[in-house]
């Protein structure tokens, strides 16, 4: 059966796309057009072209015709709930407390430094991706899943750690100044043409200038992008987290600023039924001189880190010695001997700067307050204890 749709994409001459339709009725069908012409003033001449035919024809300008073709080829989406809970139960074994002394798979080691994400789908539009995340909350809801290159992967899922130290970044940050930023969460952020994450924490400078390429806007809205980025793992991999830098970092964005925060397993001593936990976060900005080299690494936990995540910082993450401190570290300025463990609040080496410049970036040199590079501190000792409540640690 020939298609009903004329496969000519653009206009050719004077002819154009045209949609063909069957009469609906078993008599013909017949199309009248009356033209009339002024040949001269005061001389009106009527011409009435009558033709009858078993088709009808309807104009389709261009544009209209080449959206119904992109709507005929790709289909929403669909993924079945058993396919999520699948993803939600493998990505909660990550979560699992590691008893000493227990085998493990590679993958649920904490020192395992490939990716733990799982793909849903490929091939995915980003308009249809914003469509299913849209339509479908609840889904999105029992695992955080983001298009990456047009495919929908999830990679985490939100309890209680994760959920709450986000909302201790926004409190730590918001009490320092709520006069000139906005705190959020759940923003989905246009990364690129074919990408799209949502941040656990977005910190928006609001008299940021909005951006001279609406192509650069952060989302649907036109708006411009946070200055700055949250991201919390506790199912993901630190190389996961540390992958999201770029993709936040890219040409397309102006986002100044990435933090992220990775919390490790929990570790059961089942013969002194101690539980301990390793803890990291990492500092990353835009207008270093490499922005995917951290500026801060800080170890914050009650454990120290494995070997194999040391060696993925150092080596992989490439961080200087001097960018990388705290709990269980060789301290170079003090005869090699460990940092202090994290235990108490205010404690120097614990507290992690976010630069004021980049907080303020895009913002008009008039709107800028007194010592507003300074910045903002945020005290680990805060997070570490919001986790380990949440943990029952």
């Amino acid at each position: 059966m020939a298609s009903p749709y004329n496969t000519s994409d653009s206009e050719t001459g004077d002819h154009y796309s045209y949609r063909v339709t069957r009469s609906t009725s078993q008599s013909q069908t017949t199309q009248t057009t009356q033209t009339t012409q002024s040949a001269s003033q005061g001389d009106r001449q009527s011409v009435r072209v009558t033709r009858s035919q078993s088709r009808s024809t309807q104009f389709i300008p261009p544009a209209t015709f080449q959206a119904d073709r992109q709507s005929v080829k790709e289909k929403r989406i669909y993924l079945s709930s058993a396919l999520i809970k699948s993803a939600r139960e493998k990505l909660l074994g990550f979560q699992k407390d590691h008893i000493e002394g227990e085998e493990e798979t590679e993958e649920n080691e904490e020192g395992y430094t490939g990716s733990r994400e799982i793909t849903l789908r490929e091939n995915v539009s980003l308009d249809n991706y914003l469509r299913y995340i849209n339509n479908n909350e609840d889904k999105s809801n029992l695992v955080r899943m983001y298009l990456r290159d047009g495919s929908i992967k999830a990679y985490e899922v939100p309890l209680a750690p994760h959920a709450y130290t986000s909302g201790a970044i926004k409190i730590i940050m918001g009490a320092w100044n709520r006069q000139d930023f906005d705190y959020g969460d759940n923003q989905d952020l246009t990364l690129s043409a074919t990408s799209s994450r949502k941040p656990d924490c977005v910190i928006f400078a609001r008299r940021r200038n909005p951006p001279a390429n609406p192509a650069q806007a952060a989302d649907s809205t036109g708006g411009p992008y946070p200055t700055m980025v949250v991201e919390v793992g506790y199912s993901q991999s630190l190389p996961d987290l540390y992958k999201a830098v770029a993709e936040y970092f890219n040409q397309r964005t102006t986002i100044q600023i990435v933090l992220i925060i990775k919390i490790f397993g929990v570790r059961t001593d089942p013969n002194t039924n101690t539980r301990t936990i390793a803890l990291v976060a990492a500092l990353f900005l835009r207008t270093s001189p490499n922005p995917l080299v951290p500026t801060s690494v800080i170890s914050f936990g009650t454990a120290n880190l494995d070997s194999k995540i040391e060696n993925f910082i150092l080596l992989d993450m490439g961080t200087p010695i001097a960018n990388y401190i705290g709990v269980g570290i060789p301290d170079p300025n003090n005869h090699n001997l460990p940092f202090p463990p994290c235990n108490a609040a205010g404690i120097p080496i614990y507290t992690m700067n976010i630069p004021g410049t980049e907080l303020y970036d895009g913002v008009p040199v008039g709107n800028l307050p007194p010592n507003f590079n300074l910045g903002c501190d945020i005290d680990l000792w805060e997070l570490q204890s919001t986790i380990r409540r949440h943990l029952r640690i």
